[in-house]
């Protein structure tokens, strides 16, 4: 059985910004690994990851710099983590989304240059527990404890690119159409009850709102795939 390894890796990340009010902090959704072969020719297994200590302690730093020196970072004795994260597998993917430290002025600038998509990428630092050799020289994976994940400069996984559309445009979108299901449906009860005084239909609560959101998400999803 071979001994585990610590290793970090970094991915092209897709950015996700997802802000329902000013009060609320924005969160960067990245795609942080897949399965297929990584430029350094490993193969993590998806439902292989060992998330728990990570839930434990999300930290989210930059260019894998703890303060520690050696095989990670400069070594710099004043690096705090930037931000917290939550980690999570999602189809064929390990995802995290990030939540910035608004107390930091270093982590609002890296805020900054993500959400320009300036910076696109992160990296997970992992520790192997059940590897392998495989045919590229490299290892397949079977399992790997998540160790930290930063925001980095050079990704180094090619497929795993940025989304195009922000989740704030997506959310503003499933919000129009659930209020106009809304509306519509409350024009029809009015139809029906024609001796009441008509009235508008009362305003959706935000909570209210974000689960006919998702409803309705989930019914277009629906639809879609059974089109396919």
């Amino acid at each position: 059985m071979p001994k585990p390894l610590q290793r970090a890796r970094r991915f092209v990340a897709h950015k996700d910004v997802s802000s329902a009010s000013e009060c609320r902090p924005k969160i960067f959704t990245f795609r942080a690994n897949d399965a297929d072969f990584d430029r350094y020719d490993d193969r993590l297994a998806v439902h292989g990851w060992r998330l728990d200590a990570y839930a434990a302690n999300p930290v989210v730093l930059y260019m894998h710099d703890d303060g520690s020196g050696g095989m990670f970072g400069a070594g710099r004795t004043d690096i705090l983590p930037i931000g917290k994260g939550r980690a999570y597998v999602q189809g064929d993917a390990l995802l995290v989304d990030i939540e910035f430290d608004q107390d930091d002025e270093f982590a609002r600038r890296v805020e900054s240059k993500v959400e320009k998509g300036i910076l696109n990428a992160v990296s997970v630092r992992y520790r192997m527990l059940r590897y392998h050799e495989n045919e590229r020289g490299g290892y397949d994976c079977d399992e790997q404890e998540l160790l930290e994940i930063s925001v980095v400069t050079i990704p180094g996984n090619q497929r795993a690119v940025r989304l195009k559309k922000h989740a704030d445009d997506r959310v503003a979108l499933i919000r129009d159409i659930a209020d106009a299901v809304v509306k519509a449906l409350g024009h029809k009860g009015r139809k029906k009850r024609k001796a009441a005084p008509p009235a508008a239909p009362p305003p959706l609560s935000e909570s209210d709102t974000h689960a006919l959101a998702a409803h309705t998400a989930r019914a277009l999803l629906q639809h879609l795939q059974e089109k396919a």
